[in-house]
């Protein structure tokens, strides 16, 4: 039993950092590039269903 709620913190902890990072990439893009907004998020949508 002790082993299963580590797994599980560690697991909550790896998505949260993936869903910082992403907000920070999609951030990234929005500031970087307000005039193309349509063809960024067809490139960010593109990269997330590759990944």
């Amino acid at each position: 039993m002790p082993q299963i709620f580590p797994m599980n913190w560690l697991l909550i902890t790896i998505l949260i950092m993936i869903l910082l990072i992403m907000i920070m990439i999609m951030t990234f893009f929005m500031k970087s590039f307000k005039v193309n907004n349509l063809t960024n998020f067809k490139k960010i949508n593109n990269l997330l269903f590759k990944w």
